[in-house]
């Protein structure tokens, strides 16, 4: 039994189910609700017309005529999802529904008490965000069926009809591609405790054990290439203008300078003061802070901070599985540091070079649709996101940095590899010196029976 200095056993097997994680579906909640029992028929179907609510700016009237319901009659943990599925969008159709200018400052009683209340018990914010709209909104076509694009609808809808699915479908896939690499994650994780012990044993198994890791991450490698095709597929069915105009607004978040509502959000019943709330975004995936904890991506203080705050919109159990991998006393890339196995070390770089290929695809999807949509395509109702993402940052120099970070992790050939290449050009120059002698020594006998 080994403890690090934590006090926590750093070679136990890394427990996925402890974080409600799943082999098959991943990060994604399991067997989605799509219909809260009749007490909350009100809540289903205000959230089951948004879209058409919201086209004819009807929706804050529906919501002042709904009753205020108890949250407590919810039972188990799915209604409670469902519920809170619910109410973020019924949330962001109201706040939103007439753009920045006709943006109001209060959520009434019947909407944010309960939907307060269930966020706490959760330990989800208030807000819709990628939890919801990413790992509770979907389900299959056919139950039997396979995790694929042609296999998968939306519980709720957002603005933008059959493009607003398609902008979910994408991200529900790319989540889901995101759990192909679990099991070989989870492996390495297990091994790297064995490597550890058998390198300071000096063990003839050493050579087997990484080289069953580079395996690994091979395996890890071709998942994150499989999520970035998956992200390719947006292109497919959703236009630029209408994400920009339609989609992305609904994701906004309240508070900041440049936010119509820089004080924030009322939520009635909860708080008099208003209350600040970091709109969806990307970085509120635990998909990549898990990629970077294996890899030991580091990042600059600022965006470390940003992203830590990130997690704070995750279901907590999915937080606390970044933070095993973070806390685990054995590192990957220590041991790609200290073995000099050519063969680690080049799984390694490969992986890190996927997940640069990786946000560097995501800069040219946000430069689509965000960067240029507000240059050509904006109908200017919702300036206050024309420059900065609706998780509250500027957009392209934050991604810009997230990926520098992650190429300063390149692992530089080797001092071995070198070394291991020189003899070759030793023995090539010594076989040309051998050859010149024996052909001037041949010479001057010849001369010399002249």
């Amino acid at each position: 039994m080994m403890a690090t200095k934590e006090g926590v056993d750093s070679s136990r097997k890394l427990d996925l189910q402890k974080f409600h994680v799943s082999y098959d579906t991943g990060l994604m909640l399991k067997d989605p609700l799509k219909e809260l029992p009749p007490y909350f028929r009100e809540w289903n179907r205000i959230a089951e017309s948004l879209p058409q609510l919201v086209k004819q700016k009807i929706l804050r009237e529906e919501v002042h005529k709904m009753p205020l319901l108890d949250h407590r009659k919810l039972e188990g943990y799915r209604q409670k999802r469902l519920a809170h599925l619910q109410l973020c969008f019924i949330t962001a159709g109201y706040v939103w529904q007439d753009g920045d200018k006709g943006v109001t400052k209060t959520l009434p009683k019947c909407v944010a008490v309960p939907f307060y209340a269930i966020s706490e018990e959760l330990g989800i914010k208030p807000i819709l965000g990628h939890v919801d709209l990413a790992l509770a909104n979907w389900r299959l076509i056919n139950p039997s069926g396979p995790y694929e694009f042609e296999n998968l609808e939306c519980l709720y809808h957002l603005p933008g009809e059959a493009a607003g699915d398609w902008f979910c479908i994408v991200t529900f896939m790319v989540e889901f591609s995101f759990a192909k690499c679990l099991k070989p994650l989870a492996n390495i994780f297990d091994l790297l405790p064995k490597a550890h012990h058998q390198k300071l044993q000096d063990s003839t198994g050493l050579n087997e054990t990484v080289n069953e890791i580079a395996s690994l991450l091979g395996e890890v490698t071709t998942v994150i290439h499989l999520m970035q095709s998956s992200l390719a597929r947006m292109h497919d069915k959703l236009e630029a203008k209408t994400f920009f105009n339609l989609i992305r607004p609904f994701l906004g978040g309240w508070g900041g300078a440049d936010n119509p509502l820089p004080d924030g959000l009322i939520y009635e019943g909860v708080s008099d003061q208003p209350i600040k709330m970091t709109g969806g975004s990307a970085a509120q995936s635990t998909t990549l802070q898990v990629v970077d904890a294996l890899l030991g991506v580091k990042h600059t203080q600022d965006k470390k901070d940003f992203l830590t705050t990130m997690r704070c919109f995750m279901p907590p159990d999915h937080k606390s599985f970044i933070e095993d991998l973070e806390n685990r006393q054995f590192k990957l890339r220590d041991l790609v540091l200290s073995t000099n196995s050519e063969r680690l070390q080049s799984a390694y770089n490969k992986c890190v070079t996927a997940l640069i290929d990786l946000r560097t695809y995501h800069i040219k999807i946000v430069t689509k649709y965000i960067v240029q949509a507000s240059q050509t395509m904006n109908e200017g109702n919702y300036e206050s996101l024309d420059k900065k993402g609706t998780g509250g940052t500027s957009l392209i120099p934050f991604l810009k940095d997230i990926r520098t970070d992650t190429k300063v992790r390149i692992v530089p050939e080797t001092d071995t590899k070198v070394q291991h290449k020189r003899p070759n050009f030793s023995l090539k120059f010594g076989a040309v010196a051998v050859l010149s002698s024996i052909v001037i020594a041949v010479a001057v006998k010849i001369f010399t029976q002249k």
